[in-house]
């Protein structure tokens, strides 16, 4: 799947030496049990309507890390976000359609108000390769 997601079953049978209804079976038990998830992607830079940015955060956790990420990867926005080592403690990666209006919208009020972000840090994203991107809620309707 991760050379071609739309491949024929019966092809990944073929391939996998096993029976068709066996790879059906265990790609519904990968999805159920959360380990997969089969999706479509864009690539950014062939939509230029699209912006791209990461948004590093200091965060105020007070043991509560889990909550906050999960909170903000839950924005509209929001392609993933995780926790990560170093002088920050959360990296979201976010989409918007249009410029740089709704980017500033979000890490000044969408971000900064949520009272656990002491400090963030925006990179916006000018050209990248291999960067196949899940669209959050907020841009579904390119």
């Amino acid at each position: 799947l991760d050379e071609n997601g739309r491949m024929p079953i019966g092809e990944m049978a073929k391939r996998l030496h096993i029976t068709a209804p066996t790879v059906r079976t265990r790609i519904k038990n990968l999805e159920e049990a959360g380990l997969m998830k089969i999706s479509g992607l864009v690539d950014p830079d062939r939509h230029l309507e699209l912006t791209t940015a990461l948004v590093a955060m200091s965060i105020r956790s007070h043991g509560k890390m889990d909550q906050i990420l999960k909170k903000i990867a839950d924005l509209d926005n929001v392609a993933w976000a995780s926790v990560v080592t170093g002088r920050y403690d959360i990296v979201a990666e976010v989409v918007f359609k249009g410029g740089t209006e709704e980017l500033y919208r979000f890490t000044t009020e969408a971000i900064l108000k949520m009272a656990n972000v002491v400090r963030s840090e925006t990179f916006v994203v000018m050209k990248s390769r291999n960067n196949w991107v899940r669209l959050p809620e907020g841009v579904k309707d390119i």
